[in-house]
């Protein structure tokens, strides 16, 4: 014997892996082909799950091949019922990890900050920012009110905002500034004339000299923050940077100093609002940026970015609560025991046939699934190790104003949510590869792969057309309407278009002939013709595909095996030997014996059993169990052997359907026999009516000769 990657095999055989537990085994025996397949070794050969092939000209006999295609058919439904149970612990565990006390707190944030004072996207000049602190910020943040106070009463640390959330540390505003650069004029018709001008935000105009009154306002660096990438541009995490104390008094007081010593001005580019809420009694922060791009062309482009967090992601068992433990040992420990289960099993694989292996694209999602979980189980024991270092809440204590910079660390918690969002569909995904095991939906996969040979290259050129309207409607409109200013933005805008979520007047407005056209062609050439034409193809294949009559060896070749009907025949046959074993009365009061038949099982090692009929004949049950089941012979139906007389329910349904045929093929004859006659009756008539044309024509030509007669007579 010889080991390989996954068990033992001996003999004249040749070992393969089954594929593992991740994915179908792939192998099938044919017969008499000497294909490779995988088996089950006896007993005495080897213990455990093993995989052994015999050589070409081994599997000659029907019970070989039938013992091949079993054995490889209960592998496969065995990697089957461990995928599907590694869907289930990850599903449980991202739910259960899920919250929606996140969610509240971000609604509620954003609720304070609404319906208050000037819109922060509908600013027109940087004096409008100072009224947005002072109308917005501080009434949503400072409120005094009997629900502040109630919870001052309970405790003075951090500054309450409400009854249950707190502002850890006060609130930071950060500018970016460019710096006053020469020689914006326009040459040749202002060449003579030196224009200054503030151009837009990148490191070479960045501004990072002091400035104001008595150089009051210092660029600084934030080691803990992030960059901003933003609609206008992108911003490092440093910048000019002023706290608003967490008085409500001192915080009006700090903006109308920032007013005074004109902190805000056409030298501003961008300007970030950010704090931080704690939810006191849910453990869960809330980390708020609030953005205001400021454009060289006197433009506001604003966003509200809320990232959340919870104590599962600062420590394992987040509060100790029962829920909060078992989404860690099933995301953190049992999900990961999975995931380099599989890992280990997929590299064996790649080990023994790399080419081959990558041939297939089911490998290639495995081993992107498996990356980004273990980036995700990486990246989570990483914000454990940095959670350990934060001082959050500690330095507010001793100083209540203090900023606590953590959008790093929240962002890589929102970076793994957005991993396991991935994997999770990628995951369902490939369980449509498993499902076309299942018999109900094999026809249905069937006549879909069969659309996907005109629906493909259709939807291929369709989208090779849309690239060719998102480049004209960029370069059309992309000077005059923001959505349509990159070809990025304009693929994005005209994707919304198929859902109505984008109005594509305003191309209209900007050149009336030009977007009328644009407008009614890409209506037409998309949303009337092309999509219903992939609907039309896929309606199409299902059609054609109920009305063939397909074969099963057909089907079988394009789906593969049937490890679903296999593992059923096995249970059944266990059960029904667990009775015959254990309670014989009951086994005779719900599988009885056949008249005339004589049942002789013998235990066997392999599961199979002998039945002898009253002739002496000795049949071998295709899943080893009595002829008190189906009595055609699945594994021997290319020889069309019986295991026995069939049973009369059988017999009955069996005489049904053959009159059931006799009586159609006798309804088309009888049809067939109408039509002809009516065909017959049709050329009599037509002869009758030629008969009476001609005598009429006879008739005619004797009385003209009569007459002539008669004239020459006279």
């Amino acid at each position: 014997a010889a080991r390989g990657p996954h068990g033992w095999g001996g003999g004249a055989g040749a070992l393969v892996p089954h594929g593992g537990s991740y994915r179908t085994a792939g192998a099938r025996a044919a017969a008499g082909a000497g294909e490779l397949a995988m088996v089950q070794l006896p007993p005495e050969a080897a213990k455990g799950d093993v995989a052994f092939v015999p050589q070409k000209g081994q599997a000659d006999t029907a019970d070989d091949r039938r013992a091949l295609e079993r054995s490889a058919n209960m592998l496969e439904c065995r990697n089957m019922c461990v995928f599907f149970t590694f869907l289930a612990v990850f599903t449980i565990g991202m739910l259960v990890e899920q919250s929606p006390a996140s969610s509240r707190l971000a609604h509620r944030i954003q609720t304070r900050l609404e319906g208050r004072g000037p819109d922060l996207g509908r600013i027109e000049n940087t004096d409008e920012l100072y009224d947005y602190l002072e109308q917005v910020i501080v009434p949503a943040l400072y409120e005094n009110s009997t629900d502040t106070n109630l919870a001052m009463e309970l405790s003075s640390y951090f500054h309450p905002i409400d009854v249950y959330n707190r502002m850890i540390g006060g609130v930071r505003v950060r500018q970016a500034r460019v710096q006053l650069v020469s020689g914006c004029q326009m040459a040749p018709l202002f060449g003579e004339y030196s224009i200054q001008c503030y151009p837009g935000f990148n490191p070479s105009t960045e501004m990072k000299a002091p400035f104001g009154p008595d150089d009051m306002f210092t660029w600084q660096e934030d080691p803990l923050g992030t960059a901003y990438v933003g609609t206008l541009g992108s911003y490092t995490a440093d910048g000019y940077i002023e706290l608003l104390p967490t008085s409500r008094d001192s915080a009006l007081a700090k903006i109308q100093k920032l007013r005074d010593g004109k902190f805000f001005g056409p030298w501003t580019r961008a300007v970030f609002i950010d704090f931080v809420v704690w939810s006191m009694n849910l453990g869960t922060y809330a980390v708020v940026t609030i953005s205001a791009e400021l454009s060289a062309s006197d433009g506001v482009a604003a966003h509200t970015s809320m990232l959340t967090f919870n104590a599962g992601n600062l420590r394992p068992g987040g509060l100790g609560f029962a829920e909060d433990w078992l989404a860690f040992i099933l995301v953190v420990i049992v999900l990961m025991c999975f995931v380099f289960y599989f890992m280990f099993e997929e590299a064996m694989e790649v080990r023994k046939s790399t080419a081959v292996y990558f041939m297939d694209g089911w490998n290639i999602m495995d081993w992107i699934v498996l990356l980004l979980l273990a980036t995700s189980f990486c990246m989570r024991l990483f914000t454990f190790t940095e959670a350990s270092k934060l001082t959050l809440g500690d330095d507010q204590i001793r100083d209540k104003d203090a900023f606590p910079s953590v959008r790093n660390f929240a962002q890589i918690v929102d970076t793994i949510r957005l991993i396991n969002a991935i994997c999770a569909v990628m995951l369902f995904a490939k369980s449509a590869k498993y499902l076309r095991r299942l018999p109900m939906i094999r026809d249905l996969l069937v006549a879909v792969w069969h659309a996907l040979d005109l629906f493909v290259p259709f939807a291929i050129m369709l989208l090779l057309v849309f690239f060719g309207f998102a480049m004209a409607y960029n370069i059309g409109f992309g000077d005059t309407i923001l959505e349509l200013s990159t070809y990025g933005s304009s693929l994005t805008y005209l994707c919304r278009a198929f859902v109505r979520d984008a109005k594509l007047m305003p191309a209209y407005h900007v050149m009336p002939a030009f977007g009328a056209a644009l407008i009614l062609v890409f209506y037409v050439v998309f949303l009337l013709v092309g999509v219903n034409v992939l609907f039309a193809i896929i309606a199409d294949s299902l059609y054609r595909s109920a009305q063939e009559v397909r074969d099963d060896a057909e089907v079988e070749k394009e789906l593969g095996s049937e490890p679903i009907e296999e593992c059923y025949r096995e249970l059944r046959w266990m059960l029904r030997r667990f009775l015959k074993r254990r309670f014989p009365g009951l086994y005779k009061r719900l599988f009885k014996r056949r008249k005339g038949v004589k049942r002789f099982v013998a235990e066997q090692d392999n599961g199979g059993g002998a039945v002898q009929t009253d002739a002496g004949e000795e049949v071998v049950p295709d899943d080893a169990e009595s002829v008190d089941g189906d009595w055609w012979d699945e594994g021997a139906s290319s020889q069309g052997k019986l295991k026995g007389p069939p049973p009369k329910a059988e017999l009955m349904r069996a005489i049904e359907q053959m009159s059931g045929r006799i009586l159609s093929e006798v309804s088309i004859v009888g049809i067939e026999i109408r039509s002809e006659l009516h065909d017959v009756c049709e050329r009599v008539a037509q002869m009758q009516m030629a008969v009476e044309e001609l005598s009429m024509r006879a008739d005619a030509v004797r009385l003209d000769q009569e007459e002539y007669l008669e004239e020459r007579g006279g």
